[in-house]
């Protein structure tokens, strides 16, 4: 499994939550036509966002990075903050729920 990992740092928890939104709505549009496999978007008390994109192949990735690569250059249009991300291989991934845990 292939990710795509983004770091937003905005200026206040205020700003990024007004910028969530976006991110999810550009990011889950996205989903069907980039044949995305698991999407995870959160932000902390510090106003950080941060985004974990999963892919199953490489071709997938690059079909989002063609077609919704731009989305960070269309919020830096609007919104104020500062972003770093990378490509990655998954090595380890866990989705349980509740009953896993008992």
């Amino acid at each position: 499994m292939l990710s795509k990992t983004y770091h937003l740092k905005f200026p206040n928890l205020d700003a990024a939550q007004i910028a969530a939104p976006f991110v999810v709505e550009a990011l889950g549009n996205a989903i069907p036509s980039c044949r995305i496999s698991g999407l995870n978007v959160l932000i902390s008390k510090e106003g950080d966002i941060s985004i974990n994109v999963f892919f199953g192949s490489i071709s997938d990735l690059k079909i989002f990075e063609k077609k919704h690569g731009g989305f960070l250059d269309t919020m830096k249009k609007t919104f104020l903050f500062r972003s770093t991300g990378f490509d990655g291989v998954c090595i380890f991934n866990f989705d349980g729920d509740e009953d896993d845990a008992a």
